[in-house]
């Protein structure tokens, strides 16, 4: 292969390790440079730097035995190469980690899952954003996910814009192959406002609402409102950006500065003016603390704020992996065929959401004969229907329902048996109400 196909490729290979090479890895040195940290029987970890575009990776290449006792040595492995860098698994876990993993077949009990998913939670693994094929094996009855492409929490601060797609097995392989991607980094669009609790904490917030509230505008109730709240967005971003901006920064300051003092404080206990200072500084934090809970609450929403702390790396990239799954690094074109520009992945959308909304509604035109086929009914019928005795003359509709509501009013505050209440003023009032 390396002489007709891959001429001038350099290879790594864990074959010494086991009794065969089960892993072999290709590399083109004009582009990639990779350097081998270690090997066993079902791994392969290794420190990718790209010459073109100036990143670098560890990366961890497995296969999996195929039975559970002999996986859970790879699940070791994994624990102890974890680096505290991006990191990137990939390659044929010969393990499942659901029932959704697996189309056909005896199901997937928990026993064997649950090696792998707590190898997963224990090095903070999730898989990459990936298209294709969700089955990325099969023997012809059986379809099963065993191959994947995962990465560490620390993987989403660095690249957020990387796709991973399973494409067809092909002739001479029963897995699917996986190309994983690159993009550019893709500029966000213009953000929409969003409101934070954590605004209301701060002395000036009434006052600059009570402010901006003052905007003398003329029209309908709800249009005025409209108006003062848009008018109230300019004053909140200020508010945020001088004293909210970069909160977990502002709250590593201000745990900086308390502990600068602190250390002030040790040397002179009694010193009055440090003490005041001292308390200061504590509530300073507190607050500081609090205002980053909230911005965190809100942002993720999610169920973990009540076990762990706030502010830590845990949040971080619970936001980022969110950025990378929102990221739509292609998409199909009405024809099916892929594109992965950026140009062409928003015409996409407003081409099909504008076909979609756009389409005029066709209208079914009034069929005659079916109309005079109906069934016919009476003029006695019809007088029932029109309620004579509720449309006086001279009176609307809306005024026999406010004298018939003034009229229980009356009745149910007066001394009268509230039996005599429940029954029907007029036939006609009951009909109509």
């Amino acid at each position: 292969m390396r002489q007709f196909r891959l001429k001038n490729w350099k290879v790594l290979s864990n074959a010494a390790a086991a009794s065969t090479a089960r892993i072999v890895v290709f590399w083109n040195p004009t582009t990639v440079n990779i350097d081998l940290l270690g090997f066993s029987a079902q791994g392969l970890h290794v420190l990718i730097s790209s010459l073109v575009h100036q990143i670098k990776f560890f990366a961890s290449f497995v296969y999996g035995f195929n039975t559970i006792i002999a996986r859970r040595a790879l699940w070791d492995d994994l624990r102890n190469w974890s680096p505290n860098s991006p990191w990137l698994i990939l390659g044929d876990f010969n393990s499942l980690l659901s029932q959704s993993d697996k189309h056909h077949g005896e199901l997937v009990s928990s026993y064997e899952t649950s090696d792998f998913r707590q190898c997963c939670s224990d090095l903070g693994l999730s898989d990459l954003n990936y298209s294709g094929s969700h089955f990325t094996w099969s023997n012809g009855s059986v379809w099963s996910k065993l191959d994947r492409v995962l990465a560490n929490s620390l993987w989403s601060l660095s690249f957020t814009s990387v796709q991973v797609h399973f494409d067809n097995p092909g002739a001479f392989s029963d897995h699917s192959p996986a190309t994983i991607s690159f993009h550019p980094h893709q500029p966000m669009g213009k953000k929409c406002f969003k409101f934070f609790n954590m605004w209301s904490n701060h002395p000036s917030f009434l006052e600059l609402v009570a402010e901006a509230w003052q905007l003398d505008t003329h029209g309908s109730p709800m249009f005025t409102l409209c108006k003062r709240l848009k008018h109230l967005k300019r004053p909140l971003r200020d508010l945020n950006k001088f004293h909210f901006s970069h909160i977990s920064e502002r709250v590593a300051r201000a745990e900086a500065a308390l502990d600068d003092h602190q250390s002030l404080l040790s040397s002179d206990m009694h010193n009055s003016n440090l003490q005041a200072i001292d308390k200061q500084l504590r509530k300073s934090l507190l607050q500081i603390k609090e205002c980053e809970r909230q911005y965190f609450s809100q942002k993720l929403k999610s169920k973990f704020l009540k076990e762990c702390d706030s502010g830590t790396s845990f949040f971080h990239s619970l936001m980022n992996q969110r950025h990378c799954q929102n990221f739509i690094p292609a998409i199909q074109r009405m024809d099916g065929s892929l594109t992965s520009s950026s140009a062409e992945v928003g015409a996409a959308f407003v081409d099909f959401y504008g076909h979609l909304l756009a389409t005029p509604k066709v209208t079914a035109p009034i069929e005659l004969d079916v109309i005079q086929q109906g069934t016919y009914i009476d003029v006695a019928s019809h007088a029932c229907l029109l309620a004579p005795n509720a449309f006086l003359g001279g009176r609307l509709m809306t005024d026999n329902i406010h004298l018939l509501q003034e009229l229980l009013l009356a009745l149910s505050s007066s001394a009268t048996s509230s039996a005599w209440v429940s029954k029907p003023v007029c036939p006609s009032y009951n009909a109509m109400c």
